[in-house]
């Protein structure tokens, strides 16, 4: 039996764990937690032997800052095999080439914003949504998910004083979905999302916008544990597959970190233009709880 931890946006968790059980019938898929669930078990338990799965897929960064604040994260975490496929050379050298052998980035998850189409002017930046017509009625989903602290990273590096105070403004109790439908319906001016909810609304009244500073990005990252069984490496390879990494790209406009696969239309369309703010910063998001995994080391 493989046991797997799937943290993974709601748009393809299904799928994937459906794919997934139909080629490893021994797969054992831990259940469905809510996104208060995860972010307590990725700042708290992530690490623990015995609370880590022999596969890990999230796209919460406290993972990672877990990792990073072992002493030695070989005692939990194999590293990965070099026989996985090496990230596009685009996105190595927007640096984010891993900065240990510990993890593996599978894929890029795309925010970007949606706006409801009365607005006028009608933002196409994100220091557009920092103006006082606008920040007031933008929806970003709620605290237990890594939305927030990604959002309030870049409106800040981007719009300094302004990016703040709109970062502290914006509504933070809808989830993906919901800021589609609110934005749609007139609700919210505008909503921060996955770029996957912002392809459809329901009464057309909203459209998506890749923000010409480029879209935020997190990781969806890969952790396999120490003396996991063989088919947990089978499972890892299956998600660096092509066929895999294109469904990411299609079903879940994520960014596939293969070469040989097809970016979705939008990335294609927008160039595959990016916000990375490096890993220094990325694990620095939000502090991890060290009591018993070491302490953070001062340099990476």
């Amino acid at each position: 039996m493989i046991d797997l931890h799937l943290a993974i946006p709601p748009n393809i968790a299904r799928k994937t764990a459906d794919d997934l059980r139909k080629i490893f019938p021994q797969l054992d898929i831990r259940p469905h937690q809510t996104h208060a669930e995860m972010d307590n078990f990725f700042c708290h338990e992530f690490g623990k032997p015995e609370q880590t799965a022999d596969l890990t897929l999230t796209a919460y960064p406290w993972a990672l800052s877990r990792l990073v604040a072992m002493d030695d994260p070989g005692q939990v975490f194999a590293p990965m095999p070099q026989t996985l496929p090496a990230l596009r050379s685009d996105l190595a050298e927007l640096g984010l080439v891993e900065i240990n052998p510990y993890y593996r980035v599978v894929c890029l998850v795309c925010f970007v914003f949606i706006v409801h189409k009365n607005v006028s002017p009608f933002p196409l930046s994100w220091a557009d949504l920092c103006q006082e017509n606008i920040r007031d009625a933008v929806a970003v989903p709620p605290e237990d998910t890594p939305a927030p602290a990604l959002y309030s990273y870049f409106q800040n590096k981007l719009n300094g004083c302004k990016g703040r105070e709109a970062a502290l403004r914006a509504n933070k109790t809808l989830l993906p979905q919901e800021i589609n439908l609110a934005v749609d319906a007139g609700k919210f001016k505008a909503g921060v999302l996955l770029s996957a909810f912002g392809r459809i609304f329901r009464h057309g009244n909203a459209r998506m916008v890749w923000p010409k500073e480029g879209a935020l990005v997190l990781p969806l990252m890969a952790f396999i544990k120490k003396d996991a069984p063989q088919e947990a490496l089978d499972v890892l390879h299956t998600l660096f597959s092509p066929s895999f990494q294109q469904f990411l790209a299609g079903n879940g406009d994520f960014v596939p970190v293969h070469a040989n696969v097809d970016l979705s239309r939008e990335v294609a369309e927008n160039h595959c233009h990016i916000q990375w703010m490096g890993w220094r910063d990325y694990i620095s998001l939000k502090k991890p709880t060290v009591d018993t995994v070491g302490t953070i080391p001062p340099t990476l």
